[in-house]
C-alpha cells in the first residue's frame, strides 16, 4: 500500500511526454502536482487529494474524444488505469 504518495508515474514518463493531446497533457499535470502534495499532508487529506486523482483519471478513460487508432488514446487509458490502481484504494483505506 502507497500511503506515502510517491508513485510509478515516473516509469509512464516517456510515453506521457509524447502524448500530444491537451485534455490528457492537462489533466495529467493535475495528477502529478496532487501527487507531490500526498507526502505533505494529513490522513484525511490524502483521502481528498486521492479522489482529485480518481476524478481526473475517470474523466480521461470518459473522454468523448476516444480514438482507438490515435495511439495518444489507447497510452492515455493505460496511464490513467495505473493511476485508478495506485490511488484508488487510499480513500478507503485512510481514515
Amino acid at each position: 500500500m502507497r500511503l506515502s504518495g510517491k508513485s510509478d508515474y515516473k516509469m509512464e514518463e516517456p510515453i506521457q511526454n509524447n502524448i500530444k493531446c491537451p485534455v490528457f497533457r492537462e489533466s495529467d499535470e493535475i495528477i502529478k502536482n496532487i501527487i507531490l502534495k500526498l507526502e505533505k499532508v494529513s490522513p484525511r487529506e490524502k483521502q481528498d487529494y486521492a479522489q482529485d486523482i480518481l476524478v481526473e483519471a475517470n474523466t480521461l478513460l470518459l473522454c468523448s474524444d476516444y480514438n482507438s487508432k490515435n495511439p495518444d488514446c489507447p497510452n492515455c487509458h493505460s496511464i490513467s488505469r495505473k493511476y485508478l490502481q495506485e490511488y484508488g484504494h487510499l480513500p478507503k483505506s485512510i481514515g
